[in-house]
């Protein structure tokens, strides 16, 4: 049962390392309303995750792993005109300390840099006037995090090549309100190294919408819903972690404090997890634009 246990804790911390660019990376409100051509983008994300309850089939088990997980995320943006579009280029550099800790087992952790992520957004329909925004954006991410096979479990990297596609849309009503859907598609590649053996991932799907209205003229409130599905994994031909069927709320206020500094506060919460850990934890985070 311990063993068993440990698979699925680490399997989860892999999971949750692998989204940890997503976590710091899953759109927040009005982020893909675009920028003007030529403006650079500095964020820096500041985000403290922590389990509550680790599930299998819908059912918490009853010696559930805790894991905890604090990340500090790199992300520079710059937006530009191409063939008379607008394309944000955009990499995204995170580091991460993970902490497992299993019923009956030593405790584990490791401090390191992530996988490097590397996308280029572009709006495919950009109508400012009538403020409706559809965009596409390719991801790719790199295995160049800290990365042990002998401590996959708690190591930063993921050890394995990343795709994402996401789609976006975008609807302003009113002055100040913004209603926006996206669409995710995520693809793994094997990783040859999990102790020993390999681990392979299913593709992931995920729907979120986000809401966001402005309470003054710098500052507004969001709310985003997303639902997450696939990802079934398998390490040596036999499945550790059925597929996802997960769905999470995370409410935000943001305030413009001058034209170049932002600064956001974001609650997250998963409110119900089938298979793997629920999470809910906090993250801050700084934009800074020239």
């Amino acid at each position: 049962m311990r063993k068993a246990i440990r698979r699925l804790g680490a399997v989860a911390v892999l999971s949750l390392a692998g989204a940890g660019t997503a976590q710091a990376g899953d759109p927040n409100a009005r982020d893909w309303i675009p920028a003007p051509v030529g403006t650079n983008l500095v964020a820096v994300y500041l985000a403290g995750l922590k389990s509550h309850g680790f599930y299998e089939n819908g059912s918490r088990l009853a010696d559930s792993p805790e894991i905890s997980l604090q990340a500090l995320v790199y992300r520079q943006m710059h937006f530009r005109e191409l063939f008379g579009k607008t394309v944000q280029y955009e990499v995204i550099v995170p580091g991460y300390r993970t902490k497992l800790d299993i019923p009956g087992m030593p405790n584990d952790r490791m401090t390191g840099v992530g996988d490097v992520t590397a996308g280029a957004a572009i709006w495919l329909h950009n109508d400012p006037d009538r403020r409706l925004w559809f965009a596409w954006e390719p991801f790719i991410t790199l295995p160049t995090g800290r990365y042990h096979g002998s401590r996959a479990d708690v190591s930063p990297g993921n050890n394995r090549w990343t795709s994402t596609q996401d789609f976006a849309v975008v609807k302003g009503i009113g002055e100040s309100t913004f209603l926006e859907g996206v669409l995710q598609f995520e693809f793994y590649g094997k990783n040859n190294n999990y102790y020993g053996q390999t681990l392979k991932k299913d593709p992931s799907i995920r729907l979120m919408a986000l809401a966001s209205t402005n309470i003054t003229e710098n500052t507004y409130v969001g709310l985003r819903y997303r639902y997450e599905t696939g990802g079934r994994e398998k390490i040596g031909g036999e499945t550790v972690m059925r597929r996802a069927r997960n769905h999470q709320l995370a409410a935000e206020i943001t305030t413009q404090l001058t034209d170049a500094h932002q600064l956001q506060l974001q609650y997250i919460h998963d409110t119900k997890v089938d298979n793997g850990p629920r999470f809910r934890g906090l993250q801050l985070r700084y934009v800074y634009a020239f």
